[in-house]
């Protein structure tokens, strides 16, 4: 008998916190907010609301899936926290989901070739994966964080290879630099900033399920190790004190 029952996917990486719940085909609903300084106190409201709005119970859940990164700290902890929390609290399997891929299948709806997935990473940087578009996405390359320039040489490789696509937030905020790198290159634009809905689900669907924690996936260090001597000092501690309290902190996560 194939299980008919809907899954939940959580994403809080950038740049808007969504809920979608469904399955491939079947979508039930989607949902959208801002997530920046306020994803602890919105998912989960959002997550009752959607679930309510649907009539599914978190017991009727095959499971949740959770995009795990790389981008935003506090959105993607905040999100694999709440995924946990359901997890435990239902007893439902959870598997944990990767950004740039979702952003290429996205673009792959209408793309053929090339696609690079950029986001953006703060201070003059992005994360940046190459794919080839052919019946899905395969990476070319790994996943990197580089900066804007660095990132341009990898547009600019990845155009000597095909038909080149660019999609992500990363893309746009950074759009003259990337056209100067591949004056062919298309951009998918603003609606291609976040995964969309369908591509989401089927992701989900895909997946592979545990009741171990996922683990986030990180490829820079957070605003507070990068300015950890700037915020020490401001509290009136040495540096060797802070790292060791921020050391401490991330553990009890």
């Amino acid at each position: 008998m194939v299980d008919a029952r809907p899954f939940l996917v959580l994403c809080g990486v950038s740049p808007a916190l969504t809920v979608t719940l469904g399955r491939p085909g079947a979508g039930l609903a989607h949902r959208e907010a801002p997530a920046f300084g306020r994803a602890a106190e919105t998912l989960a409201p959002m997550v009752a609301e959607v679930l309510a709005g649907a009539g599914v119970s978190v017991k009727d859940l095959a499971g949740v899936a959770c995009v795990r990164g790389p981008g935003s700290f506090t959105g993607i902890r905040v999100v694999l926290a709440t995924a946990l929390g359901l997890s435990i609290g239902a007893g439902l399997p959870m598997a944990g989901l990767d950004y740039l891929p979702l952003l290429a299948a996205t673009a792959a709806r209408r793309a053929t070739g090339v696609v690079v997935a950029l986001t953006h990473a703060r201070t003059d940087q992005v994360y940046v994966q190459s794919f080839l578009a052919d019946d899905g996405v395969v990476p070319m390359g790994p996943l990197e964080a580089l900066s804007v320039a660095g990132a341009a040489d990898r547009v600019a490789e990845a155009a000597a290879v095909g038909p080149l696509w660019l999609v992500g937030e990363g893309a746009e905020r950074y759009r003259k630099v990337f056209a100067a790198a591949s004056p062919q290159a298309v951009f998918v634009g603003p609606e291609g900033n976040a995964p969309a809905p369908e591509v989401l689900l089927t992701a989900a669907a895909a997946a592979s399920y545990g009741f171990c924690p996922v683990e986030p996936l990180y490829l820079r260090p957070s605003d507070a190790e990068e300015n950890l001597a700037v915020f020490a000092a401001g509290f009136g501690l040495s540096p060797g004190v802070a790292r060791e309290r921020l050391r401490q902190a991330l553990r009890r996560d």
